[in-house]
C-alpha cells in the first residue's frame, strides 16, 4: 500500500521552517522526505512554466503522484511521516489537494510577522541573488509587475504573509484541531518547548530533545557580491563538493560562510508603512484564529 505523510508543515515561508525541518529529522520516530519543498500538493499534475530569476524553484517541483510516494517508500513501520513545505500556506489549490489524498493529516504553521516576513523574504531573495532590486521600496513596487510576467510567488512580498486568508482556506476543509499554529517568536525563544508540543501533535515521543543549535537560512545583503555568487550559483568547484560531501554537511558549510558575508540593515520607514497599511486587515482577523494579541505586529 502507498504511503503517504501523515503531517505536514504547511509553512510559513522565512519562519523557521527549514530549521523545524532540521529538527524533525532528528526525531528517531519520525520520517522526513529526504527533499524539503517539493511543492507537490501546490502544483500535482501541472505543467510548470515559471519566468523570471529564480524560476527553478517552481519548475523543479513534484508533480507526479508516483514520485511524490515514492519519497516515503523508506519510512520504517509505525513511523510518523512528514513533509516540509511553506509553500503549501500560500498556493490556493494546496488545501483541497492535501484534503483529497491526506485528509486526516496533521497541518502545522510558524506563523511570523507578516511584516518582518516580507523584508525577510527581501534579504532572502538578496542573499540567493534572485532579488535585482537594489532596495526594498522598489520591489514592493515591483510586485505587481512581476507576478503578471510570470516570475514565482517569492516576488510578492506583500501577498505571501496573508496568513488568515490563506489559513482559512484550510479551516474550510479541515477540523480545527488537525491544524497546529505557533508563533515564530515562540520558535524562536523557546524551540525545545515548541518542539514538544509538535511532537505529541504529531504521536511520537514528546521527550526527545534535538540539537536546535543550528538556525540555517539568514538572510540578508551581501557583503561581497562576487563572493556570494560563488556561494550560491553553480560553478565547477560546488560541482566537485556536491560530488564528495553530503548534501547536510554541504548546506551547513554553505550557511555559515554565506551568514558571515551577510549584513542586515533596517527595513526602510516607507516599506513599513506600505506592509502595515496591507497587512493591517489580515492581522486582525488572525487575531481570533490563533487566539492571541497580535497588534504588537503592526507596531
Amino acid at each position: 500500500m502507498a504511503r503517504l505523510p501523515t503531517f505536514l508543515i504547511i509553512g510559513a515561508a522565512r519562519s523557521g521552517t527549514t530549521a523545524l525541518y532540521d529538527y524533525l529529522k532528528q526525531h528517531p520516530g519520525i520520517y522526513m522526505t529526504p527533499r524539503k519543498e517539493t511543492n507537490f500538493f501546490a502544483f500535482e499534475g501541472e505543467t510548470l512554466a515559471c519566468k523570471g530569476p529564480g524560476a527553478d524553484y517552481i519548475n523543479n517541483s513534484m508533480t507526479s503522484l508516483a514520485e511524490y510516494e515514492a519519497l516515503f517508500e523508506a519510512a520504517p513501520e509505525g513511523a510518523a511521516r512528514g513533509e516540509a513545505c511553506p509553500l503549501y500556506l500560500y498556493a490556493e489549490k494546496a488545501p483541497a489537494r492535501i484534503h483529497r489524498r491526506v485528509p486526516d493529516a496533521r497541518l502545522v504553521a510558524i506563523l511570523r510577522n507578516p511584516i518582518e516576513q516580507a523584508y525577510s523574504h527581501y534579504l532572502y531573495a538578496k542573499r540567493q541573488t534572485i532579488e535585482p532590486a537594489e532596495d526594498f521600496v522598489k520591489a514592493l513596487t515591483l510586485e505587481e509587475e512581476r507576478l503578471k510576467a510570470g516570475w514565482q510567488p517569492l516576488f510578492g512580498y506583500s501577498r505571501f504573509p496573508r496568513y488568515f486568508e490563506q489559513l482559512s482556506r484550510y479551516t474550510a476543509l479541515f477540523p480545527r484541531d488537525q491544524l497546529k499554529l505557533f508563533l515564530y517568536e515562540d520558535f524562536d525563544a523557546k524551540p525545545l518547548d515548541v518542539l514538544a508540543e509538535l511532537f505529541r501533535f504529531v504521536g511520537v515521543d514528546d521527550g526527545f530533545a534535538p540539537d536546535v543549535s543550528h538556525r540555517p537560512n539568514a538572510g540578508g545583503t551581501p557583503k561581497n557580491q562576487r563572493f556570494q555568487d560563488f556561494l550560491m550559483k553553480p560553478n565547477p568547484l560546488t560541482r566537485i563538493a556536491a560530488a564528495v560531501i553530503p548534501y547536510d554537511l554541504r548546506r551547513r558549510i554553505r550557511d555559515a560562510l554565506a551568514a558571515r558575508n551577510m549584513e542586515r540593515d533596517d527595513m526602510p520607514a516607507e516599506a513599513r508603512a506600505r506592509l502595515v497599511a496591507a497587512l493591517r486587515d489580515d492581522v486582525l482577523r488572525l487575531q481570533d484564529l490563533v487566539g492571541r494579541d497580535l497588534i504588537s505586529w503592526l507596531s
